[in-house]
């Protein structure tokens, strides 16, 4: 469980045992089933999650719409950094879409590794930093491409998510209806 975290961790720094066993002391495992908010909107986080297995989101409600900002799947962290840093109330909602295994890291744990770890701090900060670029890419792409070109580059880079999140999510993600996403995909086919 903890060796796929310690894949990903290698990316980024190099934890000596000690290291390790101090994180894998601080994390915690979960098992969730679809459709669990791991956050909700109006509440409070003080939880960090990093993704084992499965597919979660990330959304937005307006007008009694969801409108999905970030879709993801195995080996990436995701929180409602907002809350988890400032400690107020969540705008945001963490759904998962399948079942997933979750390692888990609270915001008192964190603050206690920062102490012990000092690589820690180097980590987070190339998580974050990860998260950034992430980010102002897709500010870039709902920018400068059309929605046909986000389809696109969503289907050469992550063609899995395409299977594995419903259409309507997808459309929302994308910044369109379904039905948009619908004439997008027979267009697409039509051409190959």
């Amino acid at each position: 469980m903890t060796e796929q975290f310690f894949i990903y961790t290698d990316k980024f720094v190099n934890f000596s045992q000690t290291d390790r066993e101090r994180l894998e002391t601080a994390m915690k495992f979960r098992e969730v089933s679809p459709k669990t908010e791991l956050v909700s909107f109006d509440k409070q986080t003080d939880e960090l999650f990093f993704l084992l297995k499965g597919c979660i989101r990330k959304y937005y409600t307006k007008d009694g719409e969801q409108i999905t900002i970030y879709i993801m799947t195995e080996n990436n962290f995701i929180g409602a950094f907002d809350s988890f840093i400032t400690g107020k109330k969540s705008n945001e909602t963490i759904e998962c879409l399948e079942p997933c295994e979750l390692l888990i890291l609270k915001k008192a744990d964190l603050d206690r590794l920062y102490k012990k770890i000092p690589l820690m701090n180097e980590f987070v900060r190339k998580i974050l930093e990860q998260t950034l670029i992430q980010f102002q890419q897709a500010l870039t792409s709902f920018i400068l491409d059309s929605p046909e070109e986000r389809y696109t580059k969503l289907l050469s880079q992550n063609p899995e998510i395409l299977q594995r999140v419903p259409q309507h999510m997808l459309a929302t993600y994308l910044g369109i209806t379904a039905t948009s996403l619908s004439r997008i995909r027979k267009r697409i086919f039509e051409k190959a």
